[in-house]
């Protein structure tokens, strides 16, 4: 029948052809070193301001989207949420998946910028949405504790 031998076609197309991946990117602290370098930040910025400023504001205080200066996150506010986040998109908000259109090196970069602009409270920013973000997850130590002598 015609529909097995478009699944069949389909199937074949799909192997030769496989979905690119969605790029998992850096850790937290491979990120958040991102945001200390001065080229890697430079990419960003000009990244955010082809494909970003227009929802988010040229400073990030939002527009259509949400403000991303301040301490409010709606998905997640450590570095690899917000990464995700900007990989995926959030499409029933409009927001697209940039890992299908940035390399991945624009991707982090803009990530990076993006963490940078914390705290730059710009003018007509609009109010804080979302959750507070917590610190970056660290690994702890475990507590010893002495022991007494009998």
């Amino acid at each position: 029948t015609k529909e097995r031998l478009y699944a069949a076609e389909m199937e074949a197309y799909n192997r030769e052809h496989p979905a690119p991946a969605v790029p998992t990117g850096p850790d937290n602290d491979g990120l958040l070193a991102m945001v200390k370098d001065p080229a890697r930040l430079e990419t960003g910025k000009a990244t955010y301001a082809a494909n970003c400023a227009a929802c988010h504001g040229p400073a990030g205080g939002g527009v259509i989207g949400p403000n991303l200066t301040d301490d409010a996150w709606l998905h997640g506010g450590q570095p690899t949420e917000v990464h995700k986040t900007v990989a995926e998109g959030v499409l029933a908000k409009g927001m697209p998946p940039w890992a299908k259109t940035l390399k991945p090196e624009q991707l982090d970069a803009v990530v990076a910028y993006v963490l940078s602009l914390k705290g730059t409270n710009p003018p007509n920013a609009k109010a804080p949405e979302g959750t507070p973000a917590a610190a970056p997850e660290t690994p702890t130590s475990t507590p010893t504790t002495a022991s007494s002598p009998n």
